[in-house]
C-alpha cells in the first residue's frame, strides 16, 4: 500500500514529529576536510578507470587495425598470385588454341577470343556472387 501523498497534511506533521523526536547527529570536526577528500579519491579514481579503460581500448584497435592490414596485404598477395597464374595460362591457352581456332573460324577469329573472354568474365562474376551471396552475415 502506498500512502504517500494521500494525506499531505499528515506527511508533514510526520516529518515534523520525527525532526523533534530524533535530532540529527553533531558531525565530526573534520567532516568537510574528509568528504571533499573522499570526492576527490572518487573522481581521480573514476580518471584512473577511464585512462585505463581507453589505453585498454586503444591497445585493442590498434591490435585489430594490424590484423586487418595483415589480412589485406595476405589477400593482395594472393590476388596477384592468381592474377599473374590466370594470365600465364590464357596466354599458353591462346597460343596453344590459335592454331586451331584460324583453321576453323578463319577472319573471325578475333571476334570469337573476345567474346570468349568476355563469357570466362562474366562466369568468374557469377561464381564470385554466388559464393558471397551464400556467405552468412552479409
Amino acid at each position: 500500500m502506498n500512502h504517500q501523498g494521500a494525506h499531505p497534511g499528515w506527511d508533514d506533521a510526520l516529518d515534523s514529529a520525527l525532526r523533534r523526536a530524533l535530532p540529527a547527529p553533531p558531525l565530526p570536526r573534520d567532516f568537510r576536510a574528509r568528504l571533499a577528500a573522499a570526492r576527490s579519491a572518487a573522481e581521480l579514481g573514476d580518471r584512473d578507470a577511464s585512462a585505463a579503460l581507453r589505453a585498454r581500448l586503444e591497445r585493442e584497435q590498434r591490435e585489430q587495425l594490424a590484423e586487418l592490414e595483415n589480412e589485406f596485404v595476405r589477400v593482395r598477395r594472393g590476388t596477384l598470385g592468381t592474377l599473374l597464374g590466370v594470365a600465364f595460362a590464357a596466354g599458353a591457352a591462346a597460343a596453344v588454341a590459335m592454331p586451331w581456332l584460324r583453321a576453323h573460324l578463319g577472319s573471325h577469329v578475333h571476334v570469337a577470343i573476345t567474346w570468349g573472354g568476355v563469357a570466362v568474365g562474366l562466369g568468374i562474376v557469377a561464381v564470385s556472387l554466388g559464393g558471397w551471396l551464400q556467405t552468412p552475415n552479409r
